[in-house]
């Protein structure tokens, strides 16, 4: 769809379509509660909606765990709406909704199953109808990524949800389990469809979310695995947040088949995004720079690399004046009994009997068999043993490539023991190698992501907006800026961290092409971050431009002030989470802020991915006092000269 000029800055509102809430919603958000949602964003004057990612995710609660780059997710289907389904089903869904509401977050399982139990009692009965109805034939030839999806989920369903990887049955299905998943399909975007319509009318846009990566469990993989690597898995390269970097357990592409075929998966998947959206977001950006790719065999991202990213080869080395056997050395180093000693302390003898092999000179390496974090994680040992030798197998300069004449710099290598065993000029040398390594990188990445985001940018009439945090390659700004993909500034993280202090950056150099927002779905909430113990209010508290002391508890007049200082930002979009838009009122403010929050990277719950709307849509319609706050903040920036 297409989005239409911007002649004002415009705001936004943020929220998982699982967490909204309403009178006709069985245990999870719906398609169609973006209608009573839409009327509340046009009461409050925002121009849009946006989402996190709707597609198919099975039995995980993570929107980002798609089974299916195209498919959408049945579970936000509306029961009630499906023609004859009061009849088969009765007051059900009003019950099964009573229990729901009874537990204090969304129980993604329960909802789950039971949608689908209730859908496919609908489908049975209906079948007669439903296979001879035409449209639906018509709709299931217009979108040939669907039979292989249903036949994925209909074969997954006999193998009692199973990766594929573990079949067991791989026979062809039953038709009508495969037709089963077609029409759900059918329903779910009959349904989102007549939403969009509705904010249509209403002049709310909507926002999608884009994820960059699909689950190895997928259709996708499952039916094109050409497109995929296996071997390898994406990730994010350690930074301030965590040390060892995140294996996020996703394939990589293969973009040189994806290439050879112009792209098409991708171009694709676009062009679906469209029916539903105006304006899409692109989850990691920076992947279509360079992606950090990680071996299968390791279970965190710290032994990673770049991809596309240019090696360092053998021969510089060996120019340098450093011997190939101090490049093993450096690759997997081996120990002497004293930093065996400084590792292991009196668990050493027995830990070198078991995990060690024993070289010339009393000098140890790790066995080969346990020469991975998967190796390690699994041994039946204490936790401080497991670490010790997890260190010990960091120790290093180098990762190995897929030959013998390429490495990789150890992200850490700067700090690696093994770095202060050399002589002080082969530790220059190998500074200066590496050093000169980095800085060969940023054409190649500017190339390829220009290349890469070029397709996307191109496919469809909507607005593009870019998720580009984390560790920024310099060229990555340049190359948004010229494809006019809007880039992303969340206030806490926006700061000059290269300068002393790391002040924050003042909300008049945002870039005009941006989205500032105050937090995200990854973070705490704005109440939240007012209680992280490394959050410094001191400073925040001036940079918003107050001279007073900050309050040790925000309340709604502190939000406000917030809200109304970022609203100053040169940012063309605002689009802050629906939990900091509601703390601009007392009523809504929790009295532990955590259980606002959607999601903790590197953290496995219930508390994730389950955050519903503390009230219902139809009481959020009445909360005048709330809705007029965000009304005045709203039109205050809208009214604003663009220039």
């Amino acid at each position: 769809m297409h989005y239409g000029k911007i002649s004002t800055y415009q705001t936004g509102v943020v929220v998982p379509l699982f967490s909204l809430r309403s009178k006709e919603s069985v245990g999870i958000g719906e398609f169609l509660d973006l209608v009573p949602f839409g009327q509340w964003a046009k009461k409050c004057g925002l121009d849009l909606i946006q989402l996190l990612p709707v597609n198919d995710t099975g039995e995980e609660s993570s929107p980002y765990s798609a089974r299916s780059a195209f498919a959408l997710n049945p579970v936000y289907i509306r029961l009630q709406d499906i023609e004859g389904a009061g009849e088969i089903l009765g007051d059900e869904p009003a019950k099964q909704n009573a229990e729901f509401a009874k537990k204090p977050r969304i129980p993604y399982l329960e909802v789950v199953r039971y949608k689908r139990h209730a859908l496919r009692m609908i489908f049975d009965k209906k079948k007669k109808d439903i296979l001879a109805d035409g449209s639906f034939k018509e709709w299931i030839e217009q979108n040939p990524w669907l039979r292989p999806y249903a036949v994925f989920c209909a074969l997954k369903a006999e193998n009692n949800e199973a990766s594929w990887k573990e079949w067991t049955k791989k026979e062809k299905p039953k038709e009508s389990d495969v037709v089963f998943q077609q029409w759900m399909q059918w329903v779910a975007e009959e349904q989102f469809l007549k939403a969009v319509g509705e904010l249509n009318k209403l002049g709310v846009r909507l926002k999608g979310d884009i994820p960059i990566l699909i689950n190895e469990d997928s259709a996708d993989v499952w039916h094109s695995p050409q497109f995929f690597s296996l071997e390898n898995r994406a990730g994010a390269p350690p930074d301030m947040f965590c040390y060892s970097g995140q294996n996020w357990a996703f394939p990589t592409y293969r973009w040189d088949n994806l290439e050879k075929e112009n792209f098409g998966w991708w171009r694709d998947r676009v062009k679906h995004a469209s029916k539903f959206y105006h304006a899409y977001r692109i989850d990691h950006v920076l992947g279509f720079f360079r992606i950090w790719v990680v071996p299968e065999t390791e279970h965190t991202g710290i032994l990673g690399h770049f991809v596309p990213s240019v090696p360092i080869y053998m021969d510089e080395i060996l120019q340098a004046g450093i011997p190939r056997e101090t490049v093993h050395y450096l690759t997997t180093p081996n120990f002497g009994e004293e930093q065996l000693g400084h590792w292991f302390s009196f668990d050493t003898e027995n830990v070198k009997q078991k995990y060690f092999e024993h070289l010339r000179d009393d000098r140890y390496i790790l066995r080969s068999e346990y020469r991975s974090e998967r190796a390690i994680i699994s041994l039946q040992e204490e936790q401080h043993i497991k670490d010790a030798l997890l260190n010990v197998y960091w120790d290093r300069i180098f990762v190995p490539s897929s030959t013998e004449e390429t490495l990789w710099p150890y992200w850490y290598w700067y700090n690696a023991p093994v770095l202060l065993t050399l002589p002080e000029h082969e530790r220059n040398a190998i500074r200066d190698i590496i050093k000169n390594n980095e800085a060969k990188q940023e054409d190649l990445w500017g190339k390829n992501g220009h290349r890469l985001l070029g397709v996307l940018a191109k496919e469809a009439d909507m607005l593009v907006c870019a998720e580009d945090l984390g560790a920024v390659p310099n060229c990555v700004p340049n190359v948004l800026q010229n494809l006019e993909i809007l880039a992303l500034r969340v206030e806490r993280w926006s700061r000059n961290w290269s300068q002393p202090g790391s002040p924050y950056i003042p909300y008049s150099e945002y870039p005009r092409l941006s989205v500032c927002t105050t937090s995200n779905h990854d973070s705490s909430t704005l109440l939240g971050l007012w209680n992280e113990h490394d959050f410094d209010r001191d400073f925040y508290w001036k940079h918003i431009g107050q001279s007073d002391r900050p309050p040790a508890v925000l309340s709604e007049e502190h939000v406000k002030l917030i809200i109304g200082n970022l609203f100053n930002a040169n940012s063309l979009l605002a689009i802050l989470p629906l939990q900091d838009f509601m703390a601009l009122s007392q009523k809504f403010i929790p009295q532990d802020p955590d259980v606002d929050r959607v999601n903790t990277p590197g953290t496995v719950g219930s508390e994730n991915w389950s955050w519903r709307m503390p009230c219902l849509l139809e009481e959020l319609l009445g909360e005048a006092e709330l809705n007029k706050r965000i009304e005045e903040l709203v039109n205050i920036r809208k009214h604003r000269n663009l220039g």
